[in-house]
């Protein structure tokens, strides 16, 4: 019998060492453990590490994995690789709420669990929506701020009309050609419309 860890993260700005740590504890060593860098709201068979892990595993071979979450986002999602990992005979362990899925209860346990985590994300997602919706109705600019402010992007249009190239008033102003050239196009709004 084979153990593999299995860790993901979504963006390289998150740091995967704590699930490295808990793999590290149940005796797995590096080369012993599978790495993703990837959203968990892509399927588990379309991410490289868990794809390539996948096809390397035999039956009676364990995965492991130090949370539920990690597996994927979407209970669907989930509860497919629980059900492809039982049919190849292929245990699946969750370390920090010590489940395994070669018993019954543990499948059941697996899957509530899943479930629950699929509408507290619903739940987020709904409270985050409706407070975007609050903040535009209370007048608030969301997005980025703008790089220039209404004088400036008058005084780029000036220029331009001078006959200044968007390069050289990119670089009076300290913006990118691509800021410029969005003010300076022929459908771009006009003055005192910004």
């Amino acid at each position: 019998m084979r153990r593999f860890g299995y860790v993901r993260v979504s963006t390289g700005e998150q740091t995967n060492d704590p699930q490295i740590i808990a793999l590290r504890r149940e005796g797995l060593s590096d080369d012993m453990i599978v790495q993703d860098t990837i959203s968990g709201g892509v399927p588990a068979l379309a991410r490289p590490g868990m794809a390539s892990l996948l096809q390397s595993l035999r039956p009676g071979d364990s995965l492991i994995a130090a949370k539920l979450d990690r597996l994927g986002r979407d209970t669907l999602d989930v509860i497919g690789l629980i059900r492809t990992l039982n049919k190849r005979s292929i245990n699946l362990r969750i370390l920090n709420i010590g489940v395994e899925t070669n018993t019954p209860n543990g499948r059941l346990f697996l899957t509530i669990l899943a479930g629950f985590a699929e509408f507290e994300r619903e739940i987020i997602r709904e409270r985050t929506v409706a407070g975007l919706e609050a903040a535009r109705a209370a007048g608030k600019r969301l997005g980025r701020r703008p790089k220039l402010t209404d004088r400036q992007k008058t005084h780029a249009l000036t220029l331009s009309a001078a006959g200044q190239k968007n390069a050289q008033i990119a670089d009076i102003l300290g913006v990118s050609v691509s800021t410029i050239q969005r003010i300076t196009a022929p459908n771009a709004p006009q003055k005192g419309v910004f």
